[in-house]
């Protein structure tokens, strides 16, 4: 007798007959050799270290913003050696040159001279001088971005020792303001969501030079705020190499476990607007169909993984002292986390359980834990103080309107300078797409 063989049905992963039917290839093949460089190692370490601080009068200056151009060049290197895995020698030089205090230093600056200097000089410079101000204002963003690529690694935030403190009183700040004008900041940038060309002629045409720094002003202030919710979480998941007055800072000075839960509430960076849910990613408000509207995006993953490091850190557990206040505030995120939420963040389930087991449980009122007589002492942020103290604002608008802002930005030879640092195709992307 003889058996016929039963042969197999053929499929498209049958390798017998040596006939390839499919292929598996990498989606993206990035060669490192073909990246455009845009600060090869050596100019880096130069240009590094050549940084320095300057004063509230200097803010502005032809010096300043050479600076400015420099650290815009860093950061596009920085964020293409980060994107394509490359060896990170921007962050690396600063780090030898010990140069990560002067960027706390510049950021604190900008803030205060954003704060007090620039209302005086608002309406005298309006019309005038209303780019050299954009790239002014802009700095604050170019230095937070740098520092998300820096703080994303342990051993930066370890190196920043005190001084980080500086950064904590300065996100906790950007944060409170985010939560207080989330909605303002979302009904004003939205409504440049896909304009006809007409339509924004037209709005062109009717905005004025006033109009048009405020609205500059506005949406350089929306994506620092947004920029150091990241800042914020970096910081906190490296709580473990902080020093302790930092870590005091973080959980009684500025209580960030409560600064986090309204961005996971009523985010900002989410809106509905004509009927249709609108989300902000990589800083551009896009379209959102509503069976993805609980996609977790990058931005909405911040305030998550910043509450999860505060919970589970020991380090924070050890000085966090819960009341009633905190627990009620706490468990107002409990109705959030849901199969689809764990799906995406699996780590939250230990926070769940977290928040049920917190739910039966009896802590104290907020009045009885300190007591009566109890003096509190806390670092004074000397950076900051010893810039907002060495000179009066108006002395300062006085010496730039006379100094600094001579003259117009028709003959503003800076800002011809500026411009090459924005011209080429590489910067545009790494500017849109700038969360870690």
């Amino acid at each position: 007798k003889t058996s016929k063989k039963m042969s197999r049905p053929s499929h498209q992963w049958d390798t017998s007959s040596g006939k390839k039917h499919m292929t598996i290839e990498n989606e993206i093949e990035l060669s490192t050799d073909q990246l455009p460089i845009i600060v090869d190692p050596l100019e880096a370490e130069r240009l590094i270290e050549g940084i320095k601080m300057f004063t509230l009068e200097e803010v502005g200056t032809s010096k300043y913003l050479e600076q400015h151009r420099y650290m815009e060049k860093l950061n596009l290197q920085a964020h293409q050696n980060a994107m394509y895995n490359t060896d990170e020698y921007v962050l690396e030089a600063f780090l030898t040159f010990d140069k990560l205090q002067v960027l706390i230093h510049d950021l604190i600056l900008i803030d205060v001279w954003k704060e007090s200097v620039f209302p005086l000089l608002k309406e005298e410079l309006t019309g005038r001088n209303n780019m050299r101000l954009y790239f002014i204002l802009y700095h604050e963003a170019t230095v937070v971005n740098l520092l998300e690529v820096f703080l994303y690694h342990k051993h930066v935030v370890e190196s920043g020792g005190e001084k980080v403190m500086e950064l904590v009183d300065y996100v906790a700040k950007k944060l409170a303001r985010l939560n207080g004008s989330g909605g303002v900041f979302r009904d004003k940038l939205s409504s440049k969501v896909k304009q006809s060309a007409k339509e924004f002629a037209a709005a062109l045409e009717a905005t004025s030079p006033a109009d048009e720094l405020n609205a500059h002003f506005e949406e350089i202030d929306f994506r620092v705020c947004v920029s150091c919710v990241s800042l914020s979480r970096f910081i906190v998941e490296h709580g473990d190499v902080l020093p302790l007055s930092v870590v005091s800072r973080i959980t009684d000075t500025h209580d960030m476990l409560i600064l986090f839960i309204p961005l996971i509430e009523n985010p900002p960076w989410t809106r509905r607007q004509d009927g249709k849910w609108l989300k902000l990613v990589d800083q551009q408000w896009k379209e959102v169909a509503p069976i993805d509207l609980l996609k977790v995006t990058k931005l909405e993953g911040q305030p998550w993984l910043g509450l999860y490091a505060l919970i589970a850190k020991e380090v924070y557990r050890q000085r966090y002292q819960l009341n009633s206040f905190r627990k009620n505030q706490l468990l107002r995120l409990r109705k959030y986390m849901n199969d689809i939420l764990l799906d995406q963040l699996p780590f939250l389930a230990d926070i769940q359980r977290y928040m049920d087991e917190l739910a039966v449980c009896d802590v104290p009122e907020p009045n009885t834990l300190a007591g009566g007589g109890v003096f509190m002492f806390q670092q004074v942020a000397a950076m900051r103080e010893k810039i907002v103290k060495r000179k009066p604002f108006n002395e300062v608008a006085e010496y730039q309107l006379k100094n600094v802002f001579t003259m117009t930005d028709k003959t503003d030879k800076d800002l011809l300078a500026m411009a090459e640092v924005y011209s080429d195709d590489f910067s545009d992307s790494v500017l849109l797409d700038n969360t870690v």
